[in-house]
């Protein structure tokens, strides 16, 4: 069943490889703009075997880590607890629509003046660019928590504190993992921004100094490297989820409209 999911998986992916190669080879796309896909990873190989291509996907990786562990460790509790309390999020309400809309690239110029060039920039535009999302993601998970579930704890005798942490929180447990999921990719779709502007080292660097020098194919090997780092982590919170979340087994709705009707 895996072999077919992941069949099935890499049939699109080997498609677009294989126009990708052909379609500059035969001319139909300037080679310049995109040259073809052994060329790109032929390069890719290249700066694999210097270091340089490890030190600027380390220097990433390291800024999306710490940028989206800070964003989760803000978003998730303040979202839990702006959805448990209408009073609060009255009182943020305001605020959070305002800053929400701003996307991370309007925060550059502030950060560069805020904490001058290198990792802190870059970690607050990643932070900028998570944060919100997940906020607002987990409020309105916390605000749409099933009311019978903590009166059935109250019922019981359980305290405010007792019910938030053993009702509250596990119902909440798979909304979390997709906040955390959405919030990691939007780290990865921020670092690049900021490392374009703010750092000296890192895959969005790497790409801005391709795009001056004119190398098609380290463009396109840096998105190559942000995709498969962000493709990995994002396998990693989905193994993570299955484990935590084991009692959450059943039949989902994609399995029933899937399943083929018996004959």
């Amino acid at each position: 069943m895996r072999l077919r999911r992941l069949g099935k998986g890499l049939l699109p992916l080997l498609l677009i490889a294989l126009a990708w190669e052909m379609l500059p080879r035969a001319r139909v796309i300037d080679p310049v703009l995109l040259p073809p896909l052994s060329e790109v990873m032929v390069r890719g190989g290249e700066l694999a075997s210097s270091g340089v291509l490890v030190r600027h996907a380390l220097a990433s990786l390291r800024r999306v880590l710490l940028g989206f562990s800070l964003a989760a460790s803000v978003a998730i509790p303040l979202g839990v607890a702006l959805g448990l309390s209408p009073s609060l999020e009255e009182v943020a309400d305001l605020a959070l629509q305002l800053l929400r809309p701003l996307s991370p690239p309007a925060w550059i110029p502030l950060a560069i003046l805020w904490f001058g060039i290198g990792d802190p920039p870059a970690v607050f535009i990643i932070f900028i660019g998570t944060v919100f999302a997940m906020l607002v993601g987990t409020l309105a998970a916390a605000r749409g928590v099933d009311k019978r579930l903590v009166k059935a704890a109250f019922t019981l005798g359980a305290s405010r504190w007792e019910a938030v942490r053993r009702v509250i929180i596990p119902s909440l447990l798979p909304a979390i993992f997709t906040q955390l999921r959405v919030g990691l990719g939007l780290a990865w779709m921020s670092v690049i921004a900021a490392e374009m502007v703010a750092v000296h080292r890192g895959v969005g660097y790497m790409m801005i100094e391709a795009r001056n020098l004119f190398r098609t194919e380290d463009i396109l090997l840096g998105m190559m490297v942000v995709g498969a780092m962000g493709l990995g982590f994002d396998l990693l919170l989905r193994r993570t989820e299955g484990r935590v979340l084991r009692w959450r087994k059943g039949v989902a709705a994609h399995e029933l409209f899937g399943a083929q009707r018996p004959a």
